[in-house]
This record gives structure tokens, C-alpha cells and sequence, in this order.
């Protein structure tokens, strides 16, 4: 492992420790979050991580109208699909953790 990789890995490493948004850490150790998040995949792909499958209980959902549709996002390996309304605030939550691990 290179020098650059060693110190990423702790950036990398300390970031999902805490819990933080990508951005939110990167400012927090003064680093650009695009080279944070990069490296986090980057690291994971070098070490054969899975994709995983996440299911997203009705916890975060409201009750859905029957016209309230279905959207679906891609978020590096992660697809994200959405039946009914979500409120701003989980969906917000959902997709941090998605950019995060992507």
C-alpha cells in the first residue's frame, strides 16, 4: 500500500466512524469531499467490496396516494428506487449515506 493510500484509508476510515455526511467531515479534517469519496470507492474496489442490498422500511415513507409514483436514482452501484412520497428530510439522510459508500 502506497503512502497516499495509507492516508486516505484513515481519512476514509475516520469519516464512517463518525457518522458525518461526506461534506460535512471533509470540512471538518480539510479535505476536498469529491477526493474523499473517491477514495473511499476507490479503497473499497481494491478491497473486493460487495454490493449490497439495502431495504428501506416503511418507516421513511408517507402514506402514499395512489397517483404518487415511483422515481429511481443511481448512485455509483447503488440504485435507489422510491415508491410513493418521501418526506425532504429521510430522502435527504438516504442519499448522503448512498454518496458516501458510492
Amino acid at each position: 500500500m502506497t503512502a497516499a493510500q495509507k492516508r486516505w484509508q484513515v481519512y476514509v476510515a475516520g469519516w464512517v466512524r463518525s457518522g458525518l455526511s461526506c461534506k460535512e467531515y471533509a470540512m471538518q479534517v480539510g479535505v476536498h469531499p469529491g477526493t474523499l469519496a473517491a477514495w473511499k470507492s476507490k479503497l473499497g474496489r481494491a478491497q473486493g467490496a460487495p454490493a449490497t442490498f439495502v431495504e428501506v422500511t416503511d418507516q421513511l415513507a408517507v402514506a402514499a396516494e395512489p397517483d404518487a409514483g415511483e422515481i429511481e436514482l443511481v448512485v455509483g452501484r447503488t440504485l435507489l428506487r422510491v415508491r410513493g412520497r418521501v418526506e425532504a428530510e429521510a430522502l435527504t439522510r438516504v442519499l448522503d449515506v448512498l454518496e458516501a459508500r458510492a
